[in-house]
């Protein structure tokens, strides 16, 4: 059986058990051979006297021995309890900062406004809802829809941006608020249909206040039943990293190859 005990170990409790074992016998011996001589007797000798006091000897070497062997064996069982308890711990902490990373993670990808830096430069993106339009009094029938153009809900969607900054590109998104499609499959052209919505034909620029600006476009929805989702995308650079863009202006960006 194997206990994890080293070499050096083992071989002292092997020498203390040899050790006993021939203590013993020796004192077998011993013994027998007094008993024999006093059933004789003969008178004992200084010689004769010394084979128990060897034997006595042998023993208490061989239990210090064994105490020896005892103790290393004691103490490499508490070594390895420490261990298993330093990888249970070590464990658990890595479990629980896995636990945290997938919370960060999920609130990253829920954030609605955020910044992120792009091939392009910086992205800023703002979403918003717009809830299903009233129509005017008037009678409605199946012919005639709830909502109509006219009645549609208008509202401006802006980006705030440094106001250093040049727009590259603006990328617009949108869905109906119930509809499970991702937001990479909804990307939309300006001035294009989506269902009963749309966005402006051109995004617009406004100062806002001596360090910031804003990118801005408008959205509309004649929808009278189902509220949509919008989400503009303002991808610029700095003053100071304008190099190659010339003439950098508005640049909507469309269609959904990507």
């Amino acid at each position: 059986m194997n206990l994890g005990l080293d070499d050096n170990v083992v071989a002292a409790a092997v020498a203390a058990a040899g050790t006993v074992i021939g203590a013993l016998i020796q004192l077998r011996i011993t013994w027998r051979k007094e008993v024999s001589e006093r059933a004789r007797g003969v008178p004992m000798t200084k010689k004769s006297r010394r084979g128990p006091v060897l034997a006595v000897g042998l023993l208490l070497s061989a239990a210090a021995v064994g105490g020896f062997a005892f103790s290393q064996y004691l103490m490499k069982q508490s070594d390895r309890e420490a261990a298993a308890l330093r990888d249970g711990e070590l464990k658990a902490q890595l479990t629980q900062i896995r636990a945290t990373a997938e919370r960060l993670e999920r609130v990253t990808l829920n954030d609605h406004s955020s910044s992120a830096r792009t091939a392009d430069g910086e992205g800023v993106s703002v979403t918003t809802t717009v809830e299903p339009c009233h129509a005017r009094a008037g009678i409605v029938t199946d012919e005639t829809p709830a909502c109509t153009e006219q009645d549609a809900v208008r509202i401006t969607l802006c980006a705030n941006l440094p106001a250093s900054a040049v727009v590259t590109a603006t990328v617009l998104y949108a869905r109906p608020e119930d509809s499970p499609r991702p937001w990479s499959e909804s990307r939309v052209a300006p001035g294009q249909d989506v269902g009963r919505a749309r966005f402006a034909d051109k995004p617009f620029e406004r100062a806002e206040t001596d360090q910031s600006k804003q990118v801005c476009t408008g959205f509309y929805s004649w929808d009278g039943e189902h509220a949509y989702s919008a989400r503009l995308v303002a991808q610029y650079v700095l003053t100071a990293a304008v190099t190659d863009v010339p003439s950098a202006a508005l640049v909507p960006v469309s269609g959904a190859g990507q």
